[in-house]
């Protein structure tokens, strides 16, 4: 497969001195929160299945999988996943593809009890800026 990282944002106010004017500016920063997948991530409470569409218009649609609960492979115990506190509708979510950054939002959550998994659909953050 190839290289890829997935990870969670979110925004946050902050605030900045104008070095030449002294004036306060706000905006909005942005921090990572996580790494929730990439190639090389071993951790069972990884995304898994990531898939990239590019629809017809240019826009994309970027899907992941998350097991919501797994076993420790030395312990026998089970545990809840720990970025799914993370995982909710309008996230931010950053994914280096094939050498190229794309900037997504949680759209929906599918939960799929029989697989105890949530299928994740992102869609394009400009996209979803426009629409506003």
């Amino acid at each position: 497969m190839d290289k890829y990282e997935i990870s969670l944002w979110e925004d946050f106010p902050t605030t900045w001195e104008d070095p030449e004017t002294g004036e306060i500016k706000n905006y909005l920063g942005e921090r990572k929160i996580a790494v929730i997948g990439s190639d090389t991530m071993e951790a069972q409470a990884r995304a898994i299945e990531p898939n990239l569409v590019e629809e017809i218009n240019g826009s994309n649609t970027f899907t992941f999988k998350m097991y919501y609960n797994y076993l420790d492979n030395q312990t026998g115990e089970k545990y809840a996943n720990p970025f799914g506190q993370y995982l909710v509708n309008e996230r931010k979510v950053k994914v280096f593809w094939k050498d190229k950054w794309y900037d997504f939002v949680i759209k929906k959550c599918q939960e799929d009890s029989s697989k105890k998994s949530v299928t994740y659909t992102c869609k394009d953050l400009f996209i979803n800026e426009l629409s506003k």
